[in-house]
């Protein structure tokens, strides 16, 4: 955007000293407030200036608007975790299936009576599987899911940017987030959605 040497000045002037009154800066620059008027509406427009009513007008000083790029990346996933949807190895087909798409999720965890993780479900695990049998309520669970330990798992101390990077390597949507100390308790999951939800309320 190019400015003329009179909104130069004028927004100097507002640098300087903020908010003042349209007359108050035609005194500064010695002319007529109808003459700075123009310039005043396009610098408003245009979002250099911020008018405020009965007060005047004020320089907005767009470059210290930084987005704080500690914050975004270095969060701990422990304060954007997501619930789980959770199923028992002993649970048939069809009720997986039910919560899948009663919970609208992309899998399901299953654990044991400890609540440990001791399986996963994907949404393509039960399209499979449902394509190939005629009888979802005898089949078990535990027949489709993957296994432990071949389940990639994140800890609620990894940051956003170690959550994403394995999320990437991975080529998965999500992860279930488990206790550091037991590496089997689930106590939340991290998603590719909610990273990017947190970097657009944050660059709010």
């Amino acid at each position: 955007m190019e400015l003329t040497k009179r909104q130069r000045i004028i927004i100097n002037i507002l640098k300087d000293h903020s908010p003042l009154t349209a007359q108050d800066i035609a005194t500064e620059i010695g002319i007529s407030v109808a003459t700075i008027r123009p310039d005043l509406r396009f610098l408003t427009i245009t979002k250099v200036l911020d008018s405020r009513p009965k007060v005047g007008y004020a320089f907005k000083d767009l470059g210290t608007e930084t987005v704080d790029y500690s914050a975004l990346y270095k969060t701990q996933i422990a304060d954007i975790l997501l619930p789980t949807t959770e199923i028992r190895a002993n649970d048939n087909l069809q009720k997986a299936i039910s919560q899948l798409f009663l919970k609208d999720v992309g899998s399901l965890y299953v654990v044991d009576d400890d609540d440990r993780l001791v399986g996963l479900i994907s949404r393509k695990d039960l399209l499979r599987a449902s394509l190939n049998n005629n009888n979802l309520e005898s089949s078990l669970a535990s027949v489709v899911m993957t296994r432990m330990p071949n389940i990639i798992r994140a800890t609620p101390d990894m940051t956003v940017m170690e959550a994403g990077q394995l999320l990437l390597k991975h080529s998965v949507d999500s992860l279930p987030v488990v206790d550091k100390e037991s590496g089997r308790k689930v106590i939340g999951k991290i998603t590719k959605n909610r990273i990017f939800q947190h970097f657009i309320e944050l660059g709010k």
